[in-house]
């Protein structure tokens, strides 16, 4: 991982970009593992019965992770991230520890 400067939304947004570059596969993940994939471009769904919305498939050849899309979609908002984002499974950077330090210390700079 490259060294990311304390709160530089930019650079995390970097290392999420190449990650997801990285992880994009043309051949479709394991059925039971598809659900935490999307397949070519995605869109946002409306929001669940807690308010949530997820990302779901609009279809095309290339699969990638569905949590490293959020977090690049978000990164590139000028918006604030919920910091219940951290928490939430579907959303779960655990896979990429780099790319989870790097967002922890954006929450913890305060610049999400």
């Amino acid at each position: 991982m490259a060294d990311i400067p304390e709160g530089d939304r930019d650079a995390v947004l970097a290392l999420v970009t190449e990650a997801l570059r990285d992880a994009g596969q043309t051949a479709p993940p394991l059925e039971a593992e598809q659900g935490d994939w999307l397949r070519g471009d995605a869109e946002w769904s409306g929001p669940d019965k807690h308010g949530w919305v997820a990302l779901v498939p609009v279809g095309l050849d290339v699969w990638v992770p569905k949590a490293l899309v959020a977090w690049q979609v978000a990164l590139r908002s000028d918006g604030l991230l919920p910091p219940e984002w951290m928490d939430d499974p579907r959303l779960s950077l655990t896979r990429w520890p780099a790319i989870e330090a790097a967002v922890r210390r954006l929450y913890a700079a305060a610049e999400v």
